[in-house]
């Protein structure tokens, strides 16, 4: 017997765990108090950090290989995030409590456990004859002018990065590493690159934020600190920042300074369009943080 009707045996039992929600009694029920988030707002932080970081791209013109990769990249992910968030803020927000949405959950009825067998029926049957009609994945030939793979762009970002070192000054090329290293979810090495574009150009405001930025999201409480103290250095001199009020606010929310949080922020929210979604972010942000 051949391996490959193992395969649709592992996905009977992945689609009985998925599925396993349909024929409980407790498989629309809410998630236990403290654990919902805000989703919305983190979907929201990341989109306008994603446009951010392709406008740069497209601002710079004429770009290179690894440029053109992280662009792939950044807009996959774009199109992935966009309809997430939409249908985020397309759903109201729950106002029932705990209690109340359990006495009110809806069992589930001999329809619902039908349609949930017949499609996972239905999804195994396709893949067992997928996988007769096409064949063991050693088989398959590559298709040619296929898209930029996740192994594609790693090949091209350590090749720029090995003639990045005999370039020290050229901050461009940095920059691009680091934010590709960003985009591949390398933070120690995006943070490697930014520091040292700080050490040819140590008043480059977009990399001391980036840096900051990474910073405050390192488990590494000391890099915590360096991300808050950089970033507050930069307000000292930039006391408009939009980034480093937001980081910054973010930063004190966390640690339990909602005053601190809310002085950042109200000062953002001064300096942003009454129509823009960031402002939006930015009052939902208040609103968590005690904002009257």
């Amino acid at each position: 017997m051949s391996w490959i009707w193992i395969l649709p045996a592992l996905l009977i039992t992945a689609l009985v765990g998925v599925f396993y929600p349909v024929f409980s009694r407790r498989g629309g029920d809410p998630l236990p108090a403290g654990l919902e988030g805000d989703p919305g707002q983190e979907l929201a932080a990341r989109r306008d950090g994603l446009l951010m970081q392709l406008k740069e791209i497209e601002l710079e013109g004429d770009p290179d290989p690894i440029s053109r990769a992280s662009r792939v990249s950044l807009e996959q992910e774009l199109a992935e995030l966009l309809p997430r968030l939409d249908a985020l803020e397309k759903t109201p927000a729950p106002t029932a409590s705990r209690g109340a949405m359990l006495a009110t959950a809806t069992p589930k009825g001999p329809l619902d456990i039908a349609m949930a067998i017949g499609v996972m029926l239905f999804t195994s049957l396709l893949a067992g004859l997928m996988y007769l009609l096409m064949g063991t994945p050693r088989e398959i030939a590559p298709a040619s002018g296929q898209a930029v793979t996740s192994r594609d762009i790693a090949i091209m970002v350590e090749q720029a990065a090995q003639r990045l070192k005999s370039t020290p000054d050229d901050i461009p090329g940095w920059t691009r590493l680091a934010r590709s290293y960003v985009v591949m979810d390398r933070p120690d090495d995006a943070m490697a690159a930014y520091a040292h574009i700080l050490t040819r150009q140590p008043d480059a405001v977009d990399a001391r934020v980036a840096l900051g930025e990474l910073e405050l999201q390192s488990p590494d409480p000391l890099k915590n600190r360096g991300g808050i103290d950089r970033l507050q250095a930069l307000l000292t001199q930039h006391p408009d920042h939009p980034e480093a009020l937001w980081l910054l606010g973010g930063a004190a929310f966390r640690a339990g300074e909602r005053d601190k949080a809310l002085s950042h922020w109200t000062r953002l929210k001064s300096l942003l369009p009454a129509d823009s979604q960031a402002l939006k972010t930015v009052e939902q942000a208040m609103a968590q943080a005690g904002a009257p």
